[in-house]
């Protein structure tokens, strides 16, 4: 059965902006004013000043003027070289900042920059495939990041909290510096982040510059030494954490650990599966024999399930933030919040769904099946009962899991036959729901 496994402080920082950038959709009161503009390019021009709110979709966003609300902007390139007054929310191919933010800024984009002369009174957020701060640039509260790469040449008054595989200081820190980089050379950028012409260079690891200042602790996970250079200031303690001692840990899994491992496992899928099959004995079975009867079609619907999940969660999301938007521009301020935490009950009841069908549901229908079978072949007869078949599928199950390679074959197979069934199940009773009846005349 898979685990969870621990969220790499990169992976939380990514979340967190992304659901930032979210919940900035979500902050409205009952006056809540917004403008809204679209189309291939939106200008706003050095002259102009806008009371409200604004959102904006369009390929390019180019905001010169005033916003003395928040910017919620999305597009392919989108440039604030004027003053917000409020809020900065941006996500697109680049986002650059050359003007003034006066509250927080949550951008994430594929080329992140705050040019000389830019400045974030409050925190910045932010994630993708490269950041630059460049030198005359500022940002006075806390500075997150997760990405590829971070080139920090400017001012933070306060934290820095970063994730990434290459990370170059040479500006100044007022607070603690915080970060987690990969340390080696892991080869090219994920295909998601493809390298930009307009992005720096920055090598793999931690670097500090001559110029470096950072005002407190300079605290940093990495394979590798950072590289230091002597005229560097920090004010606190250097403190590293070697990410080469957590391999070597991991090399000492002993075969007990693993059969513990196992057991764990085993003990959770019976458990779970008395519950199942007490609760609803013959929908398993029925499940079980959609899974003999068609092997290739239950393979099919479990593939399937895999797409349609993930689907289905973006489809809420954008309905979420539509319907938000929406609700916003018809001054129903007070209806944005419960849309909001709607859609947001809406995934993760999607979400545990699809977690507990993959790791419990799939397992326990394939597996009730192998049992069945198994003992129908030795005593004809005794694969009629609902504990027995359940325990004895369950314990071959965990033996095949336990094989290197072929266990992980096993389980990817019996994960997409279980769902398969499953999936095929509610399809079909989507399509059964009976129509409303008529009224009695």
């Amino acid at each position: 059965m898979p685990q969870l496994q621990s969220v790499s402080p990169r992976a939380l920082l990514a979340l967190v902006t992304l659901a930032l950038l979210l919940a900035g959709l979500a902050v409205a009161s009952p006056g809540w004013a917004v403008e809204t503009r679209s189309g291939d390019e939106v200008v706003i021009g050095p002259d102009e000043v806008l009371d409200d709110d604004l959102y904006v979709t369009a390929n390019r966003v180019v905001v010169d003027g005033t916003i003395r609300g928040d910017l919620v902007a999305f597009g392919q390139s989108i440039t604030v070289d004027g003053t917000v007054e409020g809020d900065l929310i941006a996500a697109g191919q680049s986002v650059e900042i050359g003007g003034t933010v006066e509250d927080d800024a949550r951008i994430a984009g594929q080329t992140l920059l705050l040019r000389d002369g830019a400045e974030v009174e409050d925190d910045l957020i932010a994630a993708g495939y490269s950041l630059e701060n460049e030198p005359d640039s500022v940002v006075g509260g806390t500075m997150m990041y997760a990405g590829y790469q971070a080139l920090l040449q400017g001012t933070v008054g306060e934290d820095v909290n970063a994730a990434a595989n290459g990370l170059e200081l040479g500006g100044d820190v007022g607070g603690n510096m915080d970060a987690e980089v990969d340390g080696e050379d892991s080869g090219p950028p994920p295909f998601l982040f493809a390298s930009q012409a307009d992005a720096p260079t920055v090598e793999s690891g931690l670097t500090l510059t001559d110029s470096a200042v950072v005002g407190g602790n300079l605290t940093y996970e990495s394979s590798t030494e950072a590289q230091i250079d002597p005229q560097a200031q920090i004010e606190g303690e250097v403190a590293r954490s070697e990410r080469a001692a957590e391999e070597e840990e991991e090399d000492t899994y002993t075969f007990a650990d693993a059969a513990l491992d196992n057991l764990r496992s085993f003990v959770s899928l019976v458990l779970v599966g008395l519950l199942l099959v007490w609760l609803a004995p013959d929908g398993v079975r029925r499940r079980a024999a959609m899974v003999l009867d068609r092997p290739l079609a239950s393979l099919g619907w479990g593939l399937l399930g895999f797409v349609a999940f993930p689907v289905l969660g973006v489809i809420i999301l954008l309905a979420t933030v539509l319907l938000a938007i929406v609700f916003g521009l018809l001054s129903m301020g007070g209806l944005v919040g419960l849309i909001v935490v709607l859609g947001l009950l809406a995934e993760a009841v999607l979400v545990l769904t699809f977690w507990i069908s993959t790791n419990y549901l799939a397992q326990i229908i394939v597996s009730f099946l192998a049992g069945v079978l198994l003992l129908e072949t030795v005593r004809p007869g005794r694969g009629t009962g609902r504990v027995l078949p359940l325990v004895i599928g369950l314990i071959l199950y965990v033996i095949l899991r336990a094989i290197p390679v072929l266990g992980f074959i096993v389980g990817l197979v019996v994960v997409l036959l279980g769902l398969g069934a499953l999936v095929h199940w509610i399809w079909r009773k989507l399509r059964s729901s009976p129509a409303t009846p008529p009224l009695a005349g």
